[in-house]
């Protein structure tokens, strides 16, 4: 026997044993996942406002890329390979989106070492452009596998539906799912597909089965229900890490909506276990996983830490930031007015909220020069609450944060119940309120109780005294509004019922920034516009 031929089959025993060895022992992995980071690059209040240094060294603040840095780097010298994964919507939220777009967000991804991520809604925001701009920075992949970007000029051949990563001499699937709604929320424009989800991702499952790989995970953006009934019907998942509804699994934390992981079971077939960490990476997600010696989830555990003043920023990315955040500092400093109290945006999609009365009403001011009576807006508009004291450009531009900007039109009383009954469609589905309504020069309750189509009680309308009546269905009024919810955002049908529209272009954060000017002292105190017929 030649030499050469003795050291091949010599290679290929000695690959045959240690091949049989690492399958007859058990594998160990951990996935580190963020979700919904929305360009919170640094630390952020309690009401999500730029968080000053006296507050952050009081703790008072959260979150941040280089709190992040240093949590992930403490995961990572742990025992053990892992991952680190997003669910989506990096884009949109701060002036640092604002400002350069995707530039800062892609460069502390990589700064950090993502593995993959996952196709948001707010990564369209900006248009399919900006988005392949964002994606060709990345040294990773985005995955989706319920998204035809084939048709697209900008993202064709940016978007897979899955990859494989090999892991500790493991293969393992990353498989993307996005949201749905993508199309009625943001603006991916008419080459870009979204198909139905289920289908997609079990048609990728089977695919990465027949490739040899046994450990499957899917990166969602479809939000928690749609997560749990992703998990319900496609057996083999083994973990899904989601985003979009802005909700935490946690053992720990009092805002958790669930257990962290929430396990969906299979009969005959292992458990999915689903996770995700809140919003604006105020947590790190992390989650512990066994697979025994055939490959199965055998062990499992996991728990979010809070990224808070117990977790220090790595000094090397707070530097490495400054590059972003030098050029945004004269935002800060310029003030508008003062408030005599933190506004929490908190409530937006569900209730009456303080940044949802003011900006309806900046609206409402600036459309009466076109005749308006009455304002509408989109909790989902809003992106974080307002400081109290100073209140500055920057602050109105973390909360108000979109291009939108100012249209008013002509719609019946009954045009404007049917808006308003709309805008209740979602209530109680979790990452669904965005399209509730904020409101001024109207008042109306709700019962969320009701079926969907019926939650709207009462709506009245003011005069020009500023008498509140009964809409009067077939009495027209005049309307101020954003041109989202004019061209059909969050499935509001404006344009098919209004008529004598006027396009001012006026941007809705200048109409802002000018109403906090002419008021000087803001004082926003709720004043009941907006009933929950079921509240006490």
């Amino acid at each position: 026997m030649g030499l050469m031929r003795k050291l091949f089959l010599g290679v290929a025993v000695w690959l045959l044993v240690v091949g049989t060895a690492l399958a007859g022992q058990d594998y160990a992995l951990t996935i580190l996942h963020t979700n919904d980071i929305h360009a919170h690059l640094q630390p952020f209040g309690g009401v999500g406002a730029q968080c000053d240094q006296a507050d952050d060294a009081a703790g008072k603040c959260f979150g941040g890329v280089a709190r992040l840095a240093t949590a992930v780097a403490r995961e990572r010298a742990k025992d053990g390979p892992s991952l680190l994964l997003d669910a989506g919507d990096q884009f949109q939220g701060t002036l640092y989106f604002t400002a350069f777009r995707g530039e800062p967000m892609a460069f502390f991804m990589n700064r950090l070492g993502y593995d993959a991520m996952a196709l948001g809604n707010h990564e369209f925001d900006d248009g399919p452009a900006t988005l392949a701009a964002f994606i060709k920075a990345l040294k990773f992949p985005v995955v989706a596998a319920d998204v035809d970007v084939s048709r697209s000029k900008d993202l064709r051949g940016l978007v897979v539906p899955y990859v494989v990563r090999e892991v500790a001499g493991r293969k393992i699937g990353i498989v993307g799912a996005s949201q749905p709604r993508t199309p009625e929320m943001s603006t991916p424009g008419p080459d870009v597909t979204f198909g139905k989800t289920v289908p997609a991702v079990a048609k990728a499952v089977e695919a990465l089965k027949r490739k040899g790989v046994g450990i499957i995970v899917v990166v969602s953006h479809a939000g928690l229900e749609g997560d749990k009934k992703l998990a319900a019907a496609v057996p083999g998942i083994d973990v899904i890490v989601g985003g979009h509804s802005h909700v935490l699994l946690s053992n720990t934390a009092p805002e958790a909506v669930g257990p962290c992981p929430l396990v969906v079971p299979h009969p005959g077939a292992g458990p999915t276990l689903i996770v995700t960490s809140g919003y604006w990476g105020r947590y790190l997600g992390v989650l512990h996983l066994t697979f025994d010696k055939v490959g199965r989830l055998s062990h499992y555990e996991g728990n979010p830490v809070l990224l808070d003043a117990a977790v220090p920023e790595d000094p090397d990315t707070v530097a490495a930031l400054e590059r972003y955040a030098k050029p945004l500092a004269a935002y800060w400093t310029t003030v508008l007015g003062q408030s005599e109290a933190p506004m929490d945006a908190a409530g937006c999609r569900r209730e009456e909220c303080q940044p949802g009365d003011l900006l309806a009403e900046a609206l409402l001011a600036a459309g009466r020069k076109t005749g308006a009576v009455a304002a509408l807006a989109n909790g989902g508009s809003i992106r974080a609450g307002l400081p109290g004291g100073n209140v500055s450009l920057g602050d109105v531009l973390t909360a108000f944060p979109f291009p939108d900007t100012l249209v008013t039109v002509n719609l019946t009383g009954a045009d404007l119940a049917e808006l308003l009954e709309h805008g209740l469609s979602r209530l109680g589905q979790r990452g669904g309120g965005g399209r509730f309504l904020q409101v001024a020069g109207l008042r109306y309750v709700f019962d969320p109780a009701k079926p969907e189509g019926e939650r709207l009680v009462e709506a009245q309308i003011a005069d020009a005294g500023g008498w509140f009546s009964p809409l009067v269905p077939e009495t027209t009024y005049r309307v101020a509004l954003t041109n989202y919810l004019w061209r059909g955002g969050d499935g509001f049908a404006v344009r098919a019922k209004g008529h004598d529209a006027t396009e001012t272009g006026q941007s809705i954060s200048d109409l802002v920034t000018d109403f906090i000017k002419g008021q000087g002292q803001l004082s926003q105190p709720l004043d009941g516009r907006i009933r929950d017929a079921s509240a006490k």
